[in-house]
C-alpha cells in the first residue's frame, strides 16, 4: 500500500519526466525536436571543451606549440605530413565532398551559416566552460 507521500513524489517525478521531453518542450516553444537536440548537445559538447580547455590548458599550450613546430619544419622540408581524408571518410561512412585547394575554413563557415543555433549554442557552452573550469 502506498502512502501519501510517495503519490505526491511519484506525480511530481512523472510531471518532471513529462516537461523534459524533447517533444513536450519543441511544442512549447514552437521548434522542431531534432534543432532543439542539437542545441542542447552542441551546448553540452562547447561547455566540456571549454571546461577541459581551462583545467588543462598547460597541455593544450604544449599541443599547439607541437603542432605549430610540426608545420615549421613541414614549411622547410625537414619532414612531410599528409592526411589520407577519402581513407578517414570511408572509414567514418562520410561521403567525400570533392574539393579545390584548402577551403577547409570556407566550409567551416559555410557550416556554421547553415547552423546557426548550433554554432551559438556551442560558443555559449564553450564560454561558461571557460568561466566555470
Amino acid at each position: 500500500m502506498l502512502n501519501e507521500g510517495q503519490v505526491s513524489n511519484t506525480g511530481l517525478i512523472e510531471t518532471l519526466k513529462n516537461a523534459m521531453q524533447p517533444e513536450v518542450i519543441a511544442n512549447k516553444i514552437g521548434m522542431d525536436k531534432n534543432v532543439l537536440i542539437d542545441i542542447g548537445l552542441y551546448g553540452a559538447i562547447g561547455f566540456i571543451t571549454g571546461f577541459l580547455l581551462k583545467k588543462y590548458s598547460e597541455y593544450f599550450i604544449a599541443l599547439v606549440l607541437f603542432v605549430v613546430g610540426v608545420v615549421v619544419l613541414q614549411q622547410f622540408d625537414y619532414m612531410s605530413v599528409s592526411i589520407n581524408l577519402p581513407k578517414i571518410h570511408q572509414m567514418l561512412g562520410l561521403q567525400s565532398v570533392p574539393m579545390v585547394g584548402d577551403k577547409y575554413g570556407a566550409m567551416f563557415l559555410e557550416w556554421i551559416k547553415a547552423n546557426v543555433a548550433g554554432s551559438a549554442s556551442f560558443a555559449v557552452g564553450f564560454l561558461i566552460g571557460l568561466k566555470v573550469g
